[in-house]
């Protein structure tokens, strides 16, 4: 990161404090679990980038609703986080597009689910990844609703 990616990160943790560990932790079991299962080729853009994308979502919501945060404003927050990701690990347009997708894909996913416990959420995001449907083009990832999606 440069200087004025960490100023950024900075001023958004301390804006939302109370988020900030539920958002590391997550973050690192998202990183531990997808290296179990998936290894390196959660980094190409398959259904296992779509797969750590989904769960990273998920667990920072679930770690934060575990803490006594709001639902809504754990929904809010890491698409918020999230979404800054992306802004500062630019990707293609196309991968940009398909990162965002799984992101809110696996936000939806937790709030059906929210009761849940993480091994279970675990599972469930693994039972749709050969669902993961391989797109084009930025239209084609819009029309993909509910399922994940992957480019390779």
């Amino acid at each position: 990161m440069d200087f004025k990616q960490l100023w950024s990160l900075f001023w958004l943790s301390a804006r939302h404090p109370r988020f900030v560990i539920p958002t590391i932790r997550g973050t690192r079991k998202t990183v531990a679990i997808c290296n179990k299962h998936y290894g390196k080729k959660q980094h190409l853009n398959g259904p296992e980038n779509a797969f750590r994308h989904a769960l990273w979502n998920m667990l920072i919501v679930h770690l934060s609703v575990q803490r006594g945060l709001p639902l809504q404003r754990s929904l809010a927050w890491a698409k918020r986080f999230t979404d800054w990701h992306e802004d500062f690990s630019p990707n293609a347009p196309l991968e940009r597009a398909m990162d965002l997708h799984n992101n809110r894909v696996g936000r939806d996913i937790i709030t059906s689910l929210c009761g849940q416990d993480e091994e279970q959420l675990v599972t469930q995001l693994l039972e749709m990844v050969p669902l993961s449907r391989k797109r084009t083009t930025l239209e084609e990832i819009k029309r993909c609703d509910t399922v994940l999606v992957h480019l390779e």
